[in-house]
């Protein structure tokens, strides 16, 4: 008798000691995977007989759905994330079992597999027993009155298996009930911290959202900086939604975008704004700018004579990538950082560049030309563009000179026309 209640002693000291190093993790904002890899570690050398520890919640991601951390003992802590689903509302990614918890919105399900025999409830809990799991807990923990158990912020959903012979002991899943709300708030902190971060690079642009994370949101705040602005747009594009209707226009548009400015973020560039089919970013001159936005312009352009041939029905004609879209490029002294109002701010550029580089776009509409630059962009690429001429452009005092790409560079986009010397 004197050695159980001793043993439960030490399991009461135990939950003490690791309610407070979650509450640290917390704190310390730790990765949720280091934070699960140390809570099961210490708990199983502290005499919690956890063999295995899935711990799964949504997401808040343009393409991930969720999100699981699997923990077993002497292995890293696996972490698998799940698409979109085709079906909303169907929890695909989850395991029948985990399914009935949470449609049911079971708070703890158990089955002890010691004590049972195949076929069990599901058949993945044969799998569990077959790997030496002697008893399989699951316990859903909800963060407020949250109606649909799948919904982002909605909760966690842990799932635990013993080894010990008999199972878990009465006094264990009294201390993962216990457990369970500190674990769910150190994974939660994790996530919420995650979802801030993914938003911000989602709807701001990797560089934008992290100046404002790091805590440049006031009103005017910025900095000035030399950089190359890229801007591109859709030609025709009312008469192609009128034609094409919005249902359809919408899928059309995305596969647009992820030629061109699919194009820029991968050449290293910052998508700052989608103003309604046009594009606009920018490539600091200090990051490699004038090289990253000829990289960009040139897979952007290979990527949207493949766009045109794919839809060319739709366009109808495939002759010209000029009748497709313009891309205009420009390069200047920039303020970039947060204009707006008081409680409704975005983080972009503004400057005589960039009034500029739009009315450089209007031109290759004019001149019927994919691309238009100016000369510090064509003295990047020697021999690779030739002069058009100098022009008037709305709110520009002088006139400017702007670069098309030279005839035999324009029609051999596979052999990289716009590559630099560098």
């Amino acid at each position: 008798m004197a050695g159980a209640e001793g043993a439960v002693s030490g399991l009461a000291a135990l939950v003490g000691e690791l309610e407070e190093g979650l509450a640290l993790h917390s704190l310390e904002n730790l990765p949720v995977d280091e934070t699960v890899a140390r809570f099961c570690g210490r708990a199983r050398d502290g005499g919690l007989s956890i063999a295995r520890l899935l711990v799964t919640w949504r997401l808040l991601n343009p393409l991930f759905f969720s999100e699981a951390l699997l923990w077993r003992p002497g292995r890293p802590v696996e972490i698998e994330r799940f698409r979109h689903l085709t079906e909303p509302g169907n929890p695909a990614f989850l395991g029948a079992q985990l399914r009935h918890v949470l449609t049911h919105k079971i708070l703890t399900y158990r089955c002890r597999l010691a004590e049972t025999v195949p076929p069990r409830e599901f058949a993945v809990l044969d799998e569990f027993a077959d790997d030496g799991m002697t008893d399989y807990v699951t316990l859903l923990v909800g963060f407020g009155e949250v109606e649909d158990t799948t919904a982002v912020g909605a909760g966690i959903l842990l799932s635990v298996c013993s080894d010990r012979p008999g199972g878990f002991e009465d006094a264990e899943i009294a201390a993962l009930q216990r457990l369970k709300y500190m674990l769910a708030v150190a994974i939660r902190s994790a996530f919420q911290s995650e979802i801030v971060e993914t938003l911000a690079r989602t709807y701001l642009g990797r560089t934008a959202g992290r100046k404002v994370l790091s805590g440049q949101i006031t009103r005017g705040g910025g900095e000035i900086v030399d950089a190359v602005i890229w801007y591109c747009d859709l030609r025709n594009s009312t008469a192609l939604c009128e034609r094409m209707g919005i249902e359809r226009y919408i899928p059309f548009l995305n596969n647009y975008f992820t030629a061109t400015a699919g194009s820029v973020v991968e050449a290293g560039g910052e998508v700052l704004d989608f103003i309604g089919d046009a594009v606009l970013a920018i490539f600091p001159i200090e990051d490699r700018g004038m090289d990253d936005a000829l990289s960009a312009t040139r897979k952007a352009l290979e990527r949207l004579r493949r766009f045109q041939e794919e839809n060319c029905e739709i366009l109808g004609g495939c002759e010209a990538l000029a009748d497709l879209a313009g891309i205009a490029i420009d390069t200047g002294r920039v303020v970039y950082g947060n204009i707006g109002i008081a409680d409704r701010l975005t983080f972009s550029v503004i400057g005589p560049t960039v009034n500029r580089v739009a009315r450089i776009e209007r031109l290759t509409k004019t001149l019927h030309e994919p691309v238009l630059a100016t000369r510090p962009i064509a003295e990047a690429g020697p021999g690779r563009w030739q002069s058009r001429g100098a022009f008037h452009l709305d709110g520009v005092t002088d006139p400017l000179e702007v670069f098309a790409l030279a005839r035999g560079e324009a029609s051999g986009l596979a052999s990289d026309p716009l590559a630099t010397n560098a």
